[in-house]
């Protein structure tokens, strides 16, 4: 890579001897010796091959190619000094990007009504968003692919830090048909011989793991079909009278407008009250993008959602 044909100190000594029309008092406004300003022009004129400025014993004055030179030099200088206030921001967790995962079956905009406050006083932070299974999302933080993961707080890793977020009530969706559609409350036991419809964005492995808690028996095993499809199309499949899903309360309203003249939605409880997932919001501690510890510090001050 060839050298650049000029330095900064030697642009800003252009801008001196602009603004203060001699070298003499260029020097006294950059705090150096006159022979030091002078020694930066010679060179840089030397080796751009070209007067910059006229000599003369009242003073400097530009060339016309100098007047040219030194309205470049301003919007150099101009450009090198927001880079150094935007490096100086970014370096304080103001300025930047932060990457965010978010397990499939959050309700959209949840998370961005936690995130409202510190997006409104810190507007120069972008926030950019992906999605995927919670197993995945937690393989892509530990590698540092994204810099927070909202997730179900299940098997976590303990290396991670864990704030909680909020507790989603889990409810049944059947078809209106089915014979426990007119019933407002339903056990576990009465979906005892039904197949469960389980969906890449349905929290699967959670719900998974809550019906075999709830149903398995010793030489039983629950019905349980998998599909890498998401919430629509699983409750495309209970319209078209295949199974029953699980789906988290906060889906409803999307839920009922799409499917509600097909679709029954009927709450779950046993001995120990209606089943939860649990969301969280998951980070490396080692991260070192400075916005993600200016976000760290945002989430650790704020109480959950309810």
């Amino acid at each position: 890579m060839r050298r650049p044909p000029f330095d900064l100190w030697q642009l800003l000594c252009v801008q001196a001897i602009a603004q203060h029309g001699s070298i003499h008092g260029a020097a006294r406004f950059l705090n150096t010796r006159q022979s030091a300003v002078s020694r930066s022009l010679h060179n840089l004129e030397e080796r751009l091959e070209v007067r910059l400025f006229t000599r003369s014993p009242v003073g400097a004055a530009p060339t016309a190619f100098g007047q040219e030179f030194i309205r470049w030099t301003q919007t150099i200088l101009d450009s090198v000094a927001g880079m150094n206030a935007r490096a100086r921001r970014t370096g304080k967790g103001e300025n930047g990007q932060i990457s965010i995962g978010i397990q499939t079956c959050v309700l959209p905009g949840r998370l961005s009504a936690f995130t409202a406050e510190f997006r409104a006083t810190h507007s120069d932070i972008v926030f950019h968003y992906s999605e995927g299974t919670g197993k995945r999302l937690l393989r892509r933080l530990q590698r540092g692919q994204i810099d927070f993961a909202v997730v179900t707080r299940r098997n976590l890793v303990p290396a991670l830090r864990v704030m909680p977020l909020w507790s989603d009530r889990i409810v049944a969706a059947l078809h209106t048909n089915h014979p426990l559609a007119t019933r407002r409350e339903i056990s576990w036991q009465d979906l005892r011989h039904e197949t469960f419809l389980i969906g890449r964005d349905n929290a699967g492995q959670d719900f998974e793991t809550l019906i075999q808690r709830k149903l398995e028996e010793p030489g039983i095993r629950p019905k349980i079909r998998r599909h890498d499809i998401g919430s629509n199309r699983i409750i495309a499949l209970v319209r078209n009278k295949e199974g029953v899903a699980l789906l988290p309360a906060s889906w409803l309203p999307l839920i009922r407008d799409q499917h509600g003249h097909d679709i029954a939605i009927t709450e779950i409880r046993d001995a120990g009250g209606s089943s939860h997932l649990e969301f969280g919001i998951v980070w490396r501690p080692d991260n070192e993008n400075p916005c993600t510890r200016s976000f760290a510090r945002y989430v650790e001050a704020h109480q959950p959602l309810p």
